[in-house]
């Protein structure tokens, strides 16, 4: 190869090396059991996307550094480029627009409603959404028909845990969240004798996804990350994450 061939890939090779990044930073906050509160642990997590966070830093031989950050803080630094990556996510037209989705999805939640407890009964079909006041995550995505509904009196709130308080205290008349989610956090705070799933429940599964920011040269590992996903899939190893949690 001749000395202008060799420095010309050397170039190629040094500006990949550039584009990868050295770590990948991940921004999330809790949502149990995919992102719970662990004080012990260095990231301050533990759950479901912790360990696949682990496992996935073994295959790519990157460290992903996760930080906490309110949920809509969360989807601003991925579209301003200040973060790499975000798990546990479902795919809008919207936040496409600024992400790279990972195609194969890793698990999935379905949509789910509250009511204080007694009222679960009265709600026996969407229709009878309407005229309620609807506690939901503020940029939250939970299924086609609620999300594009803009008839239904939805308050957004900031966590999942406010959402829940109110509720219990009657100031909602609902509640959407996602299983296994809503569920857990109704047993850690102790809301079971106050709050009751509704009579009708949506169909609907979500599938959640990893995403890149499109600013990120992280965007770059989409193809890798799929098929790290697509192999923890076939080999097991998602499975036994998601079964320490289940």
């Amino acid at each position: 190869m001749s000395r202008f061939r060799l420095a010309v890939f050397g170039l190629f090779l040094a500006a990949a090396a550039a584009a990868q990044p050295a770590r990948l930073v991940m921004v999330t906050e809790v949502w149990p059991p995919y992102r719970m509160d662990d004080p012990a642990s260095a990231s301050g997590f533990s759950g479901i996307d912790v360990d696949l966070m682990a496992a996935l830093e073994a295959r790519l031989g990157l460290p992903i550094e996760i930080k906490r950050v309110p949920w809509a803080r969360a989807l601003e630094m991925m579209r301003a480029g200040q973060a790499d990556l975000i798990t546990g996510i479902a795919w809008t037209a919207e936040r496409a627009t600024y992400m790279v989705y990972v195609p194969t999805s890793y698990s999935s939640v379905r949509p789910m409603f509250y009511a204080p407890r007694g009222k679960g009964a009265a709600v026996k079909s969407y229709d009878d959404l309407y005229g309620k006041g609807i506690g939901m995550s503020t940029h939250s995505s939970y299924f086609p028909r609620f999300d594009a509904d803009g008839a239904l009196d939805k308050i957004p709130l900031s966590t999942e845990e406010q959402i829940l308080q109110m509720l219990s205290l009657g100031r909602l008349g609902l509640a959407v969240g996602t299983d296994p989610n809503l569920g857990w956090d109704i047993a850690r705070l102790g809301l079971r004798e106050l709050v009751e799933p509704t009579a009708w429940q949506p169909e609907d599964r979500t599938p959640l996804y990893l995403a890149l920011s499109m600013k990120s040269p992280a965007a770059a590992l989409a193809g890798r990350i799929d098929a790290a996903v697509k192999a923890m899939l076939a080999d097991g190893t998602i499975e036994r994450i998601l079964a320490k949690y289940r």
